[in-house]
């Protein structure tokens, strides 16, 4: 069974790895820090949550990068580039660890009781259904919590 936020346990144990997380914590790859990750991923989850049912329909690029992503590729691929406005290096305080932290967990949780399907678009995928956010949203914390070691 493919992995995802969604299976039994997941989100209690993204929850253990990030309490193991420390403000000073260098990544293995990559140049944020722990703080900016940690921010960058709440951003990235709280746009899935939020995000409107898709209107448009993936294009075929979209649906070939959809089958690697899913059904290839084991891992989130180092060095992937965010959309710009998940790009945020430099831009948080560092000092802001702990909240960002407590925001990241509160935003997991929210994947355990979501009162309607997920549905939104992704810039590189195109239109995702629930199954395949669930996916997503596993691989990227997935990938995150890597980068430093968890």
């Amino acid at each position: 069974m493919a992995k995802s936020i969604y299976r039994d346990g997941a989100i209690d144990a993204l929850i253990q790895r990030i309490q193991r997380l420390s403000p000073d914590q260098l990544p293995y790859w990559g140049s944020m820090n722990a703080t900016e990750m940690l921010h960058h991923c709440n951003l990235a989850n709280e746009a899935i949550l939020n995000a409107p049912k898709s209107s448009k329909k993936s294009t075929f690029k979209q649906h070939i990068l959809k089958l690697t992503f899913f059904h290839i590729k084991k891992d989130f691929p180092k060095g992937a580039r965010a959309a710009k406005r998940f790009d945020i290096k430099g831009q948080v305080d560092q000092t802001d660890f702990e909240s960002e932290r407590s925001k990241f967990i509160e935003l997991v949780e929210k994947f355990k009781n979501l009162d309607k399907k997920l549905e939104g678009g992704h810039p590189v995928f195109g239109a995702l259904n629930h199954y395949y956010w669930g996916r997503f949203v596993w691989k990227h914390l997935d990938h995150h919590l890597k980068q430093f070691g968890l």
